[in-house]
């Protein structure tokens, strides 16, 4: 069995790290503008190791663990090889150094990564097969827009030394993936394009199963600096446009070796582990440049409402608190526009990225029309709105954390004035918005509380993979497994989560609670809900100490339970699988029954779940 992770409590982020800005190309859309013809090379390469060890060093004094460095640019390989190398040995001795802690996360990070334009990749392809490096490589398609914008600073098309290169990508022994930003001019030569796919699938070697497409955007830096170009060379492509895309792409690749790529990755931005798709990004995602200025991601660099402050001269609170709450501000600023209030799946979408909203002037996600075709296509993974009913709560429980202006109540006074006929009576508390009144702040303020909804006490194990569990209505995102009675899966528990609220250790249980996805309706209030299939308790005494963790834990084999119950796992049915105690269980109605707004925002189990498709 592997060597199980030791959990920790880190908040933990996604570290984009630009050494250096400048890039060797003079592409026409670029997002980043004037900012990609600096001439500090050479001051870059003396500070580049110096901020990324500071900044590491910095964000782990406080407490915060990056799960994901990666090297973006500009165009990072512009930097001298030894400069790479010792970037490269920096990221892998930092994940080698938080191994288990990222691993009890969820995270399987080793090596390092980088995004590059490939212009340089004969020269450091030894380096990188040395360093294990995944590499993320930009190219457009159709190659001959490629050939025609694709340029270096001098005006000479790089698509030669480009194509050799992909050549020599598909011979590279570690991770690699490809990506293309698409404009509508792109979209215009869609034959030409799929064309293109095969010719490097087939031709040059390249797995294109391992490729992504991007859709471009207005960005205010580019048309600064390209003030006096054709504008129809990033004229963005309309929602109806891109969802034929997408269409096209499956109607001539499914059924084909290619198949999995398409459905796995070559859309993978629009979906919901996208952080596109994140509540707020700005908890999570950072963007650190060489001279230890901050912003929110690469759409956002040298753009000042997405500057969150400056590693050496500002605190880590003060940049954690300036990214979620500038990303707070640019999605309040933008509204909430009305399709979102009504959309079935505004709890996925989250209404889209902040910084193209932001540059284009618009609250609505501009790919929004293919993230719905993404989503029908995929209901078990991403399901919509089960009612009416259901879809306003959601809508009503983004509005409260997002646009506290909006609020509840304009929601409701909303669905008063289209149900006239309806005899409604809502009387809400002005205090609804308050800060204090917020779950998180009322889960920080109760000791109780924090152990209910800890993200470090659970693990589950499957087949020797470890991943600890959260609440479902506090994880960012979500994991859906595929579960079978062929399988070993088990659960380790720390001993402290059964003293919490509990005075005799000897009367508490371990309580499990398995749902299932068949929507029933009952109680007073005649609302929807996941059906209950089984509930299961185990006294504490009884549970064995973790073969895994040790004395600290104890734990449960789930295998035979789930076996016994196996006639109940409906085919292509999700199942939603709790695990609490049973003081922390009472603990929670009780504090439903002391607090409402706890109740309004915790109405839903509240505990730490998996969910999985039974096979």
């Amino acid at each position: 069995m592997n060597a199980p992770p030791a959990p920790q409590s880190k908040h933990v982020i996604h570290l984009l790290y630009v050494p250096t800005v400048f890039c060797n190309l003079g592409c026409q859309y670029c997002y980043l503008g004037e900012q990609t013809n600096t001439k500090t090379l050479k001051k870059d390469q003396q500070q580049a190791l110096g901020t990324l060890e500071f900044a590491l060093d910095t964000f782990l004094k406080n407490d915060i663990l990056p799960f994901n460095v990666s090297l973006h640019g500009g165009e990072v390989t512009t930097l001298p090889a030894n400069t790479l190398d010792g970037l490269f040995t920096i990221i892998s001795k930092h994940y080698h150094q938080h191994h288990k802690a990222l691993t009890a996360q969820g995270f399987k990070k080793a090596h390092p990564h980088i995004k590059t334009n490939l212009y340089n990749f004969h020269k450091l392809y030894d380096l990188m097969v040395e360093h294990q490096v995944s590499i993320s490589a930009s190219v457009d398609l159709p190659l001959s827009l490629h050939k025609k914008y694709r340029t270096t600073k001098q005006g000479k098309s790089t698509l030669e030394r480009t194509l050799e290169n992909v050549r020599l990508l598909g011979k590279y022994p570690h991770y690699k993936k490809m990506s293309s930003v698409l404009y509508r001019e792109h979209f215009d030569k869609t034959d030409e394009l799929i064309e293109d796919i095969w010719h490097i699938h087939n031709e040059l070697g390249y797995d294109m199963n391992y490729f992504n497409f991007m859709f471009g955007f207005e960005s205010e830096l580019n048309d600064i600096r390209f003030a006096d170009r054709d504008a129809s060379m990033t004229q963005a492509l309309p929602d109806e446009l891109q969802v034929e895309f997408y269409q096209k792409m499956k109607n001539n690749f499914m059924g084909t070796e290619l198949e999995m790529g398409l459905k796995k990755h070559w859309f993978d931005e629009f979906k919901p582990s996208y952080c596109t798709n994140a509540f707020n990004c700005g908890e999570r995602f950072f963007l650190l440049q060489g001279d230890g200025n901050i912003y929110s991601c690469v759409r956002g660099q040298g753009v000042e409402p997405f500057y969150y402050g400056n590693i050496f001269n500002d605190s880590v609170e003060s940049i954690m608190n300036n990214g979620q709450r500038k990303i707070h501000v640019v999605h309040q600023q933008q509204g909430l526009d009305e399709d979102c209030k009504q959309c079935d799946y505004i709890h996925i979408c989250h209404t889209g990225c902040a910084v193209v909203k932001q540059q284009r002037q618009n609250g609505k996600s501009y790919t929004c029309a293919l993230q719905k075709a993404i989503y029908k296509d995929n209901p078990e993974l991403y399901p919509p709105a089960q009612s009416k009913q259901h879809q306003q709560l959601l809508s009503q429980e983004y509005a409260l954390s997002m646009h506290p202006d909006l609020s509840s109540r304009q929601l409701v006074f909303d669905k008063l004035e289209k149900e006239p006929q309806k005899n409604h009576h809502f009387i809400l508390p002005n205090d609804l918005n308050d800060n204090k009144n917020a779950l998180g702040e009322i889960i920080e303020k109760d000791d109780i509380l924090r152990t209910l909804y800890s993200d470090d006490s659970i693990i589950f194990e499957l087949e020797s993979d470890f991943q600890t569990l959260a609440s479902q209505i506090l994880k960012p995102a979500r994991t859906v497994y595929s579960l079978s009675d062929e399988q070993c899966f088990r659960l380790h528990i720390r001993r402290s989560f059964f003293t919490v609220n509990c005075t005799e250790l000897v009367r508490n249980t371990l309580f499990l609670q398995m749902l299932s996805n068949n929507k029933v309706t009952y109680g007073d209030e005649q609302r929807s809900k996941q059906a209950h299939v089984f509930s299961y308790q185990i006294y504490y005494e009884q549970l064995q100490t973790s073969d895994a963790y040790g004395n600290e834990y104890v734990m449960l084999d789930l295998t035979a339970l789930f076996a016994l119950h196996n006639h109940l796992f409906k085919k292509n049915v999700l199942n939603n699988f709790f695990v609490t105690t049973h003081y922390l269980r009472e603990y929670h109605y009780q504090k439903q029954r002391m607090n409402g707004f706890y109740h309004i925002q915790a109405i839903n189990l509240p505990f730490q779940n998996i969910e999985f498709y039974w096979s």
